[in-house]
């Protein structure tokens, strides 16, 4: 999702299509909320249609856009292969923030390591998103916890 909406930013800023900084953020936060509908309801979505979703142009638009969709579709495919380096980024970013929930607790404290490691990818609004995750892996790491405490000891012990 995040490598979606930076796709379409840059798209954006190529085209010189928005005036502001809180324009951007403005449409960005409304094309990452209508994505985020879009994945939570269908299971199986594929490039085209995310950048359907991102790019926001109707079925009216279809030929005078299709060359910015195309662009978009191939951007989009290049950063979701492991390598990549706005992969590398995106996941480096999701990984501290949910480090930072993890460590910092679902807190103001935690919130706030989250969304600065969100902030530096333009994704802010999947803040919420990030902690509940996190919340999951702490109970994960908490059952694994009591479940293999022992082995754990013995595999400190012996190093």
């Amino acid at each position: 999702m995040i490598c979606s909406i930076l796709v379409y930013q840059q798209t954006l800023l190529t085209e010189r299509a928005v005036n502001s900084n809180a324009d951007m953020e403005s449409i960005l936060l409304e094309r990452g909320n209508k994505l985020s509908e879009v994945l939570d309801r269908v299971a199986d979505v594929g490039i085209e249609e995310i950048v359907e979703v991102v790019s926001g142009f109707s079925q009216d638009d279809e030929e005078k856009h299709k060359p910015r969709k195309l662009v978009m579709a191939r951007m989009l495919a290049k950063s979701l292969q492991a390598g990549d380096p706005v992969f590398e980024i995106v996941s480096r970013a999701v990984y501290l923030a949910l480090r930072g929930i993890v460590l910092g607790g679902s807190g103001p404290r935690g919130r706030k390591l989250s969304q600065t490691a969100l902030r530096s990818i333009g994704a802010v609004m999947l803040a919420e998103r990030v902690v509940a995750a996190a919340e999951v892996l702490v109970v994960a790491a908490t059952v694994s916890i009591g479940v293999h405490r022992p082995w754990y000891i013995t595999l400190t012990d012996n190093m």
